[in-house]
């Protein structure tokens, strides 16, 4: 969804460069923050399997009206994004559950 068009898109190493026409991807919190999409895309979750609450409180909840991926990105001064990584994991150490960004 965020991924140069082989053969258009100038590529920067380490970036997902712009993303597909269409696909309206924004930042929450700044400059650099949390990945969002604004608007529903073609192929998209519609669910969790047999959890339509768990679906809708985990994508939908955070920023209502934003779909949010559980990435965190920046954005450079040519608009390319930029992942940074997982905020939404949860490691498990000694059966004590941590890292969970709420």
């Amino acid at each position: 969804m965020i991924t140069p068009l082989p053969g258009v898109t100038r590529t920067k190493p380490g970036s997902t460069t712009a993303p597909f026409p269409g696909i309206e991807a924004g930042l929450v919190d700044g400059g650099g923050g949390f990945l969002v999409m604004r608007s529903p895309w073609p192929g998209m979750l519609r669910t969790i399997y047999g959890d339509d609450k768990r679906y809708r409180q985990e994508y939908w909840s955070r920023y209502p009206g934003l779909y949010f991926t559980g990435d965190g990105a920046k954005r450079d001064k040519h608009g390319y994004f930029w992942i940074l990584g997982r905020v939404d994991d949860v490691l498990n150490v000694a059966g004590h559950r941590s890292g969970r960004c709420k």
